[in-house]
């Protein structure tokens, strides 16, 4: 496990401040950036994994997480493939049912068939190969490096679906063992299925963290985030027993959540749920609390570790990260 991050180009961010961002992570030997896809909410994904690609010389770029509705997955195919030449072969390609950027607009997330279709497509063309996308068939106009794809999964059948057909999964959701253990177990199943190795798969999973020894600055790093996860639950049809105890708290997260402010530490939206709910899905508090649920988490069969790097000040943040976190939970 090396340091992975998540972050969206905020509007109020120049591209030349970005470019400046992305070195300082190169430099900081980061090993893989999730660049957030939400047009409404943040500036454009290619963009940034360009100049990043262009400023870079080890950092692995990838989409964190697209989707095939608001770009045609041809497009999004040779946007990758782009990202792939100016990186010398350092392009993933995150992909999801689709999120803020879909509802959005107005549109529903990609159904499981959907998804299939679109990794079979994917896997396809991105190594070279003819795929196919509603009945008909596409190549790519010139060769590029391979591009391995994982899909973003929480759910019963989109996990199966990833041990199935994708690289890798990026497990969405709460810091809490039982319920990851059930998504682990649901890729499993999908792996099984394919005849695939667990070895050949990597799976990781979105942490939430805040190490400030402040609690209540700690709760209003993750506040937001904490409250667009726990609109999500509210399309589980049976909630962990770590979780169930919060069904009224999600169903106003999913009622009140505004989409132009996905993921902002300012959104309005975030007061929608308590202190305590907050906590059961972040993970705040000192290093060593942190520490400790991170390991339980690594322990239900997690490969990477993904953290979300939100708000100010996010080199502090990331040294934090590397000092007090990662070399703790690599020992």
């Amino acid at each position: 496990m090396g340091i992975s991050i998540s972050l969206g180009i905020s509007p109020r961010e120049s591209f030349q401040d970005w470019i400046r961002f992305a070195q300082e992570l190169d430099r900081r030997e980061v090993d893989r950036l999730w660049l957030i896809d939400s047009q409404l909410a943040m500036k454009d994904v290619y963009t940034g994994l360009a100049t990043a690609a262009l400023h870079t010389s080890r950092l692995q770029l990838g989409t964190g997480v697209t989707n095939v509705i608001t770009r045609h997955p041809t497009v999004t195919a040779n946007a990758i493939a782009a990202i792939s030449e100016l990186s010398d072969g350092r392009a993933l390609l995150g992909l999801g049912a689709g999120d803020s950027a879909v509802f959005g607009i107005g549109e529903r997330p990609s159904k499981v068939a959907e998804v299939d279709a679109a990794l079979r497509f994917f896997g396809a063309v991105l190594n070279g190969r003819e795929g196919e996308w509603e009945d008909r068939s596409f190549r790519l106009p010139s060769e590029v490096p391979a591009a391995k794809v994982f899909l973003a999964v929480s759910q019963p059948r989109m996990c199966a679906l990833a041990g199935r057909l994708a690289d890798g999964a990026i497990i969405m959701g709460p810091a809490q063992p039982d319920l990851l253990a059930r998504q682990v177990g649901w890729i499993r199943d999908g792996l099984a299925q394919a005849g695939r190795e667990r070895s050949d798969f990597e799976i990781c999973f979105v942490a939430t963290i805040s190490t400030s020894e402040d609690p209540d600055a700690a709760l209003r790093d993750v506040r937001a985030w904490a409250t667009g996860q726990a609109r999500l639950l509210a399309d589980f049809k049976e909630l962990p027993d770590s979780l169930s105890g919060y069904r009224e708290e999600i169903t106003r997260a999913k009622e009140t959540y505004d989409y132009s402010e996905h993921l902002s530490t300012r959104a309005g939206h975030a007061g929608a749920i308590s202190d305590e709910f907050v906590r059961a899905l972040a993970i705040v508090g000192s290093a060593e609390e942190c520490r400790q649920r991170l390991r339980a988490l690594l322990d239900v069969g997690v490969d990477d570790l993904v953290f979300p790097l939100m708000g100010s000040g996010r080199l502090e943040r990331l040294d934090r990260l590397a000092d007090d976190i990662v070399p703790a939970l690599q020992a």
